[in-house]
C-alpha cells in the first residue's frame, strides 16, 4: 500500500507562513467575498481533489489573499461524509493549509441547539467535541504525512483562542455561548431520542461536519477555534437544509462581525 503523499501546492497558491485558514459552513459564502483575492481556486481544479458534490448551497472554493487585514486561506465549502467521500478526504482542507503555512484554523459550521437557550439565531464557540459518526480520518495502515498517529484531542479547541472568539462577541455586541459540538453522519437529522442520547453524552448542539478536519488540524498541530451557528432545535419538526441554509445566510453579517473582531485579537 503506497504512502500517502503530501498535498502538493495548486498553481497560484504560494506558501503563506502565519496565514489563518477559515473554514466556512453552510451559508456563509459571503464572508468569502470580503477578502482581497491574491488567488483562487475550485476544489475541482486542485490536482487529487475530488469533485465537490455539488449540493445546493455548498459551493467550494479556496482563497488565499487578506481579510481584515490578516493572511488568510479561505475555505468556502467543505466535503461531507454523508455526500459519500472517504474519512481521508474530509483530511485534504486541513492538510492543504497545512502545506500552506496555515498555524490557526477556525472551523464554523451550522448546528442544531440542543442545550435550552441554544435556539435558532445563537452563536456557540465549541469547547469540545463528541465524535458520533463513526470514522475518523487518522484511520489506516499508513499515518498522514506530517501528522501525528495517536493525536491527542484533550484542549482540542483551544482555550486561549475560545476565550478571545467569546470577547470579539462583545466586541461585536453579540452574546457567544461556549460549548460542546457533537458530530453526526447523516444526511437525516436526529430524532429525538438520538438528541436525547447526545444530550446524555454531553452535546449542547449537533452537526454533520467539522470534527474529522479538527482532528486533522490537531494532529498536525495546528490551533483550532470553532464558531458554530445554531439554525433550530436539534430533533424538532423544523429541521430542514433550506432551513439551514436560510439561517446561515440571514447570518452570516452576524458571524463576520464576531470573525472580524476575532481576527483583530489573534496574535
Amino acid at each position: 500500500m503506497p504512502s500517502p503523499s503530501r498535498p502538493k501546492l495548486p498553481p497560484g497558491l504560494k506558501p503563506a507562513p502565519g496565514s489563518i485558514a477559515l473554514i466556512l459552513g453552510s451559508g456563509f459564502g459571503d464572508i468569502e467575498r470580503q477578502c482581497k483575492a491574491a488567488a483562487r481556486v475550485d476544489y475541482a481544479d486542485i490536482a487529487g481533489w475530488p469533485r465537490p458534490s455539488g449540493l445546493p448551497g455548498h459551493k467550494c472554493r479556496l482563497t488565499q489573499g487578506r481579510l481584515w487585514g490578516r493572511k488568510v486561506l479561505v475555505f468556502r465549502g467543505r466535503y461531507h461524509a454523508y455526500e459519500g467521500f472517504a474519512p481521508r478526504q474530509l483530511a485534504l482542507i486541513p492538510q492543504l493549509a497545512h502545506a500552506l503555512g496555515a498555524t490557526t484554523v477556525i472551523v464554523t459550521n451550522a448546528a442544531g441547539g440542543i442545550r435550552p437557550g441554544l435556539n435558532a439565531g445563537s452563536l456557540m464557540a465549541i469547547t469540545d467535541h463528541v465524535n458520533a459518526m463513526g470514522i475518523n480520518p487518522l484511520v489506516g495502515l499508513q499515518r498522514l504525512p506530517g501528522a501525528a498517529r495517536f493525536a491527542p484531542m484533550a484542549g482540542a479547541y483551544d482555550p486561549t483562542l475560545v476565550s478571545a472568539l467569546v470577547k470579539a462577541g462583545k466586541s461585536a455586541g453579540e452574546t457567544v455561548a461556549m460549548g460542546v459540538y457533537a458530530a453526526v453522519l447523516g444526511p437525516s437529522f436526529e430524532t429525538a431520542a438520538e438528541v436525547r442520547a447526545l444530550k446524555a453524552m454531553g452535546a449542547d448542539a449537533v452537526g454533520m461536519s467539522t470534527v474529522p478536519e479538527v482532528i486533522v488540524a490537531r494532529a498536525l498541530g495546528l490551533r483550532v477555534c470553532g464558531l458554530s451557528l445554531i439554525t433550530n432545535r436539534a430533533g424538532s419538526s423544523d429541521d430542514s437544509h433550506e432551513g439551514t441554509l436560510k439561517q446561515g445566510t440571514d447570518n452570516a453579517g452576524r458571524v463576520a462581525n464576531v470573525l472580524r473582531e476575532l481576527f483583530g485579537l489573534l496574535a
